[in-house]
């Protein structure tokens, strides 16, 4: 059988809810699937509903791409669900001819496949390769305009506030009309990666004690955006693609692949969060660990109108596969050009261990140094400890020297503003016993310290080798204050 899918967890996790994964198990008996069949390369069923005919299901595990007959707006539906988890458990027969109906949707795939593949040929390779370039620079040149004009007017917007005071955005009734009118105008602008961040910014407001410290770091942020966008004329290629970057500008895969620099590796998931954000339009966030290369990646998501992600990432599972970077300074940012493939087998992978995660603030600053429009940043920190300071959580860590062969601990550093909802804080204290632990999260530089937003925390356990081994026993379930 592929390895695609091949477990109940990776077949869960591409879930758009947890009623669909639900309404799946209860649909996972064979008695209600008249016929199944599999192959390398698609899995398909029929499944008795309350109507007459039966629903046709069909997976293509290339993708992995699921199509079925039932009027179920979800994607993937409970049907394609079930179809998976029955041949997850071995349920379902191997080595059959699909029938007619799923050897014309594969086939229809396929040719749409070629097809697209044939015209990005064709535009990549244009008759009259001048004109073209300089078409494009034209392009080029009035979308950089119409950023400009928009950021300068974020910047006046941003003034504004400080001058009348952050704190008053709380209580004022309009406020919220304003913000939702600037990311607009972001839009407009064409940087909607700032109308994004005004929009996350803006669910901050009276969260928490120390919402105005965020948001004025995130002010910093955008400023900076507003500056560079302004001195683009000077600026080298490599800081011009993060600007770009930073203001929401796509990249199509093929260029990432040519210009990007491609890392095989063994990537842990270190940590996973999912936001929703304007039109149902759900994103995820991937952030993985490199055992071998020692880099951390970001694999960014999207699943559109209840849809399911089309990548199944588990929480702590190790993929072997190949990233592409996108180009800029410390890169963060890949695509799994080839897909990530299938979760490894607990045998067959290589222990996290204490040495990948050690250097974690010295990559942290090193990455911050080299492309500070990079808003959020990925942080390790080992022997963490969390309290609660007036309804406010904190982690402090002792500190030491990074990369020390001795981590002799000295006097404790300033604790930091952790986000994680209470609940799991309490969780997480009950679980330890109050001992340090290993955490993983987003870092976001501010006012005197920074925020940082946890995704995950680890303990050292031994494994059957007698090593000793990272293992996670709490992640981040959905979106935090």
């Amino acid at each position: 059988m592929s390895r695609v899918l091949g477990t109940e967890s990776e077949v869960l996790a591409l879930s758009p809810d947890a009623s669909s994964s639900k309404a799946a198990q209860g649909l996972r008996l064979p008695g209600k699937w008249p016929s199944t069949g599999s192959n390398d390369v698609a899995v398909w069923g029929e499944c008795q509903g309350s109507g007459s005919k039966p629903y046709q299901t069909q997976v293509d595990l290339s993708g992995p791409s699921f199509k079925c007959s039932c009027p179920s707006r979800k994607f993937p539906c409970k049907h394609g669900l079930a179809l998976m988890l029955l041949r997850a458990g071995g349920q379902v027969p191997e080595g059959s001819e699909p029938p007619v109906w799923v050897q014309t949707w594969l086939d229809s795939r396929q040719e749409k496949a070629e097809k697209k593949e044939a015209k990005a040929v064709q535009a990549a390779a244009p008759a009259d390769p001048q004109a073209a370039a300089q078409q494009q620079a034209r392009r080029e040149n009035k979308r950089w305009e119409k950023a400009d004009a928009g950021l300068q007017e974020l910047s006046l917007w941003m003034q504004d506030m400080v001058r009348s005071g952050l704190a008053n955005q709380a209580s004022n009734a309009q406020a919220r009309q304003r913000w939702n009118t600037m990311a607009a105008r972001m839009v407009d602008a064409q940087a909607p990666g700032l109308a994004a961040r005004i929009k996350e910014c803006w669910d901050w407001v009276d969260s928490h004690p120390g919402w105005p410290r965020d948001v004025l770091a995130q002010m910093g942020h955008w400023q900076l955006i507003v500056d560079a966008v302004r001195r683009r004329d000077t600026l080298g290629p490599q800081v011009k693609t993060d600007v770009m970057a930073a203001l929401g500008w796509p990249m199509d895969k093929a260029e990432v692949q040519a210009a990007g620099l491609e890392v095989d590796d063994e990537w842990v998931v270190a940590g996973l969060y999912t936001t929703e954000r304007e039109g149902r339009l759900m994103e995820r966030r991937v952030w993985l660990q490199g055992l071998h290369s020692g880099r951390m990646a970001l694999v960014l998501d999207y699943a559109q109108g209840g849809r399911g992600f089309e990548s199944a990432w588990m929480m702590g599972r190790h993929y072997r596969c190949a990233l592409h970077f996108y180009p800029g300074n410390a890169p963060l940012r890949a695509i799994a050009a080839s897909g990530n493939g299938a979760a490894m087998n607990a045998q067959d992978a290589q222990p996290l261990t204490d040495s990948a995660t050690s250097s974690g603030l010295l990559q942290l600053s090193q990455r911050i140094a080299a492309n500070p429009l990079q808003a959020i940043q990925p942080l390790w920190r080992a022997n963490v400890r969390l309290t609660a300071v007036e309804g406010e959580w904190f982690a402090a860590w002792p500190e030491y020297q990074e990369e020390s062969t001795t981590l002799a601990a000295s006097t404790a550093s300033l604790p930091v503003p952790a986000a994680i909802p209470d609940a799991d804080a309490w969780q997480l204290l009950a679980l330890t016993g109050g001992a340090p632990m290993q955490l993983f999260g987003e870092w976001e530089s501010g006012p005197q310290l920074g925020r940082w937003r946890l995704l995950s925390a680890w303990q050292t356990r031994q494994g059957d080798l007698g090593q000793s081994a990272q293992q996670c026993i709490w992640h981040n379930q959905g979106e935090t204050v």
